[in-house]
């Protein structure tokens, strides 16, 4: 388990008794709205998105726990072993203390890269969210391009394209783990 400062944090990959908690953050009006996919999940919904993930080789869910206390989820999706790369995607739980974020994510991308075995971490962050895209640059994530999506009923989703490879985060990783470890946040109760 990976140690920052006195705080212990951990992944665990998710399980069936983590869909209601999981869904509950999700569907969370601050986290639905800066994703792709912005309505209600339903719990049958939900179920039948963990059952058929189960069986996925190129996804992999985990709930992030900072002292014994969930905190977050942090995914992978189309990992590609083959060229190591993989997509991640993540939030917090809605009454998690502002500064946990960075913590979380340290974590997650440590996991990647030591535990994964992974090169290359891609993401797509909403134009939207730029308390998310301020993570990336801080974390060290380069900016490869604007796109658009279209959701359900043919609105615009802008978003940008990001990419931190291993050599990189090797690069940034000490800085990042000294920002975890003097931010005064971290040591207040979850």
């Amino acid at each position: 388990m990976p140690q920052t400062s006195s705080m212990n944090v951990s992944l665990r990959a998710m399980t069936k008794d983590d869909l209601d908690v999981v869904r509950q953050w999700r569907n969370a009006p601050e986290t639905r709205e800066k994703m792709f996919t912005t309505h209600e999940i339903k719990p049958h919904e939900h179920a039948t998105w963990f059952e058929r993930i189960q069986h996925d080789n190129t996804k992999r869910f985990y709930v992030v726990s900072i002292e014994g206390t969930d905190i977050g989820m942090v995914s992978f999706t189309d990992i590609n072993q083959e060229s190591g790369r993989a997509e991640w995607g993540f939030y917090k739980a809605p009454n998690a203390r502002a500064g946990v974020g960075l913590v979380i994510l340290h974590a997650a991308l440590n996991h990647a890269f030591n535990t994964l075995s992974l090169q290359q971490v891609d993401s797509r962050v909403l134009a939207i969210n730029p308390k998310v895209l301020h993570l990336h640059n801080k974390l060290g994530f380069t900016q490869l391009g604007e796109a658009i999506a279209y959701d359900a009923d043919e609105n615009a989703i802008p978003y940008f394209d990001f990419a931190l490879t291993i050599n990189t985060w090797r690069l940034r990783e000490p800085s990042i783990t000294q920002q975890c470890q003097s931010n005064p946040q971290q040591s207040k109760t979850l």
